[in-house]
């Protein structure tokens, strides 16, 4: 059968991160974003083919959630968790083998480490990047700049944001979680998780996990502080601006939509150490 996950390669995903060791901090504060999302994408499709061969395993070969167990967890005292994963309805087998099964945890199990290192890589990138780097001289075109780099961080910080409710969801659906203890894991609003709820149904119980969700809620703080970095930028840029004659509609113009004003105000709770 056709491998569904032959396209992903772990050792060049590892030599991406292991870059960021050596690169400038501004090049590597970018590279991290996108190098975290990549690997999320990598990580929930590598979930997703092992889950549907262990499903494959339980209809043809009559394996039980605790045979499963062994294999994803290491041990079968596991077997609630995989029987959850299992009779997730959104599941459905593809034939994989037992190679397969032990093939796709294993790249299930690395991805899922270098993700975890992407995101301690980014937790220091991040509030380590000079936001005042090549800034223009002239006050309108630095309120432009400020302007796309507050787009670019509220829109990095609204997918993790958005990655955080529905983690805390599935914990909560799936996985019995108690809402409020899950909620403050990972930095928001009991009702935010409510909310998701339905969104959390149709996702694999296998798509989040305790650990991913609290590294998510430090990475939003970091987030948090470079856009009030930024936004301190901006206004000084804004003042000059003003100073300098330029009209107000200009200077409108030149901000850009407001929706970075939204995230400078976010003040998530403290997650437990």
């Amino acid at each position: 059968m056709t491998n569904p996950i032959a396209d992903i390669s772990v050792p060049e995903l590892s030599r991406q991160i292991a870059l960021l060791e050596h690169q400038e901090i501004a090049r590597g504060a970018l590279d991290v974003c996108t190098l975290t999302m990549d690997l999320r994408h990598k990580y929930r499709r590598a979930l997703v083919a092992r889950d549907q061969a262990a499903l494959s395993l339980v209809h043809r070969e009559h394996w039980t959630a605790a045979d499963v167990a062994e294999v994803i967890c290491g041990h079968r005292a596991c077997a609630p968790r995989a029987a959850v994963i299992l009779e997730w309805t959104g599941l459905t087998p593809d034939g994989g083998t037992e190679h397969d099964l032990a093939e796709r945890q294993q790249v299930a199990a690395q991805l899922r480490e270098l993700l975890s290192l992407a995101y301690d890589q980014a937790l220091r990138l991040l509030p380590a990047a000079p936001v005042e780097l090549n800034l223009p001289d002239e006050p309108t075109e630095r309120l432009a700049h400020c302007a796309h780099w507050l787009r670019f961080v509220d829109g990095y910080r609204a997918a993790n944001e958005a990655s955080r409710i529905l983690f805390a969801a599935i914990l909560v659906h799936h996985h019995g979680w108690d809402l409020r203890d899950v909620a403050a894991l990972g930095g928001v609003t009991a009702d935010e998780v409510c909310s998701a709820l339905a969104a959390a149904a149709a996702s694999p119980p296998s798509d989040a996990d305790s650990g991913l969700l609290a590294q998510l809620a430090l990475l939003d703080r970091v987030l948090e502080h470079n856009t009030e970095r930024l936004l301190a930028v901006r206004d000084r840029a804004l003042s000059d601006s003003l100073a300098d004659g330029v009209p107000e509609r200009v200077v409108a113009a030149h901000i850009g939509l407001p929706a970075q004003e939204r995230s400078a105000g976010h003040a998530p709770e403290p997650c437990p150490a």
